[in-house]
C-alpha cells in the first residue's frame, strides 16, 4: 500500500493525463478475460495458492466464529508489464473464492484525479469533460462478479482523501488547521464519474474522507462546509443508483497542529483519546442517519501505529475502539451495517494474528468484519515485480 498512499498526496495539476492501454486491451478477444466460474479450470500456481491461503485465513476466522464479512480493498495492476492476462486469472480465482464466502468487495480503486498513470485503478478519466469515463484491464473481471442478492460487490472511489499524508509518517504539513484547499489538495468526484460507475454495473462504492476535514475541531462540531460537500457526493452515487460505504481513510491517527506542523496522535494516545473517535462516529450517525444511499459506515480505515495502553496490546486497543463507536452508533438508533477493520493494515493474511476471535458484540448483529488483500510478496499494494517474479517468490516461500 506504500503506492497508493504515496499517490495520495499528489495535488491535482501534478497529475499527468497521458496513454493508457484500457479499452484496446480490454477488447482483444480471449485474451485478458476471465469469466466468473471459469477461473478455477485456470493455472494454478504457485501464487494463486499463496492467494488462496491468505484468503483463506480470513474466511476460515469469519466462519469459526460465525459472523460475516468484507474486503475493503483488493487491488492489482493493469497491463503496463504485459501481464494483465496473468494477474486477471489470479482475480478471477480470488473472486471465485470470495464468491464462495459471500464477501462484501469493492476494488480499489477508482476516480478522477487518479489520471491515467495509477497501475490499480480499473475505470479512469481519459476524456473532457472531467469523470470517469474508461474501464483498464481489470473491470472486465470485476464485472464478471457483479452484485448478487448474496453480497454487494464495487469500488473504491478516491480523492476526497488525497492531500494528505500516508500513516505513520510523524509530522505532515497537513493537519487539522491546514486541511488543504478544497479542488487543490483534494475533491469528491462529479455526477458523470458515478452515472458511469452505474452503467458498468457497479452497484456499490466505498466512499473516503479525511477526519481533520470533517472534525477540524476534536469533540466539536463537524465542519458544515465539508459536511455539505460529503453529502453532496453522496446524493451524486445515490441518484446514480449506487449504495456508499462511509469511510473515515485515516490510517487510526489525527494529524494536530502544533508549532507550525500537523504532529500524529495515535487513537489510544493521551492527544487522541478513544473518547473523541467515539465523538465522532456519533456526530456522523446523527448526521446521515436518515440520508438515503448510504449502506454502512467504515469505522476507520487501516488503524495502525497505536498505542499500548495499560495491559491493552495495540490491537486490543483497536478492538475496544471500535466497540465503542459502534455502541455510539446504535445509541441513537442508528442500525446501518458497521464495517469493522482489523488492525494494522487489516491484511487478510495477518487477521487471526492480530484478532484470535471476534470482538464486536452488537444488539443489531449487523456488522461485517473488514479485510484488506494485496497480492504482490509484501501485501503492500506497490507491485514492484512481475507476474513472473511473484510466482517465483512464492514458489520459494513454499507455495
Amino acid at each position: 500500500m506504500a503506492e497508493r498512499r504515496l499517490e495520495t498526496r499528489i495535488s491535482r495539476r501534478r497529475f499527468v493525463r497521458g496513454v493508457a492501454l484500457g479499452a484496446a486491451a480490454l477488447s482483444m478477444p480471449g485474451s485478458l478475460l476471465v469469466r466468473g466460474g471459469d477461473a478455477s479450470a485456470q493455472t494454478s500456481d504457485a501464487l494463486h495458492r499463496r492467494i488462496r491461503a491468505e484468503l483463506s485465513t480470513f474466511t476460515d476466522w469469519l466462519g469459526r466464529n460465525g459472523v460475516k464479512g468484507y474486503i475493503g480493498e483488493v487491488g492489482w495492476p493493469d497491463n503496463y508489464r504485459g501481464d494483465a492476462s496473468e494477474w486477471n486469472e489470479l482475480a478471477g480465482t480470488w473472486y471465485d473464492a470470495a464468491d464462495a464466502a459471500k464477501l462484501w468487495v469493492t476494488q480499489w480503486s477508482t476516480g478522477e484525479w487518479w489520471g491515467t498513470t495509477y497501475k490499480l485503478a480499473l475505470y479512469e478519466d481519459r476524456r473532457s469533460p472531467a469523470g470517469v469515463d474508461s474501464a483498464n484491464t481489470q473491470a472486465v473481471v470485476t464485472e464478471a462478479h457483479p452484485t448478487t442478492p448474496s453480497y454487494l460487490r464495487g469500488v473504491n472511489v478516491s480523492g476526497a482523501e488525497f492531500g494528505a499524508p500516508y500513516s505513520l509518517d510523524p509530522t505532515s504539513n497537513f493537519s487539522n488547521r491546514r486541511p488543504g484547499r478544497y479542488n487543490y489538495a483534494y475533491h469528491y468526484d462529479g455526477q458523470a464519474t458515478f452515472d458511469y460507475l452505474a452503467r458498468r454495473g457497479i452497484k456499490l462504492i466505498r466512499l473516503q474522507f479525511r477526519w481533520e476535514r470533517i472534525q477540524p475541531v476534536l469533540g466539536g462540531a463537524l465542519d458544515e462546509t465539508e459536511l455539505r460537500r460529503l453529502k453532496a457526493a453522496v446524493g451524486r452515487a445515490a441518484d446514480a443508483g449506487l449504495k456508499v460505504i462511509l469511510d473515515v481513510h485515516n490510517f487510526g491517527d489525527y494529524y494536530i497542529e502544533e508549532d507550525g506542523r500537523g504532529v500524529r496522535y495515535a487513537i489510544g494516545s493521551q492527544r487522541l483519546p478513544i473518547r473523541h473517535f467515539v465523538d465522532l462516529w456519533r456526530r456522523l450517525s446523527s448526521k446521515f442517519k436518515g440520508t438515503p444511499g448510504i449502506v454502512g459506515y467504515g469505522l476507520m480505515n487501516e488503524p495502525a501505529g497505536m498505542p499500548r495502553v495499560g495491559d491493552l496490546s495495540p490491537a486490543r486497543v483497536w478492538e475496544r475502539a471500535s466497540q465503542k463507536a459502534l455502541d455510539a452508533i446504535r445509541s441513537g438508533g442508528d442500525r446501518r451495517v458497521v464495517l469493522v477493520q482489523g488492525y494494522e493494515w487489516a491484511g487478510a493474511q495477518r487477521w487471526a494474528t492480530n484478532h484470535p476471535a471476534s470482538w464486536i458484540d452488537d444488539p443489531e448483529n449487523n456488522f461485517r468484519y473488514e479485510a484488506h488483500h494485496y497480492w504482490d510478496r509484501d501485501n503492500s499494494g506497490a507491485y514492484s515485480h512481475s507476474y513472473a517474479e511473484e510466482v517465483a517468490d512464492a514458489r520459494k516461500r513454499g507455495y
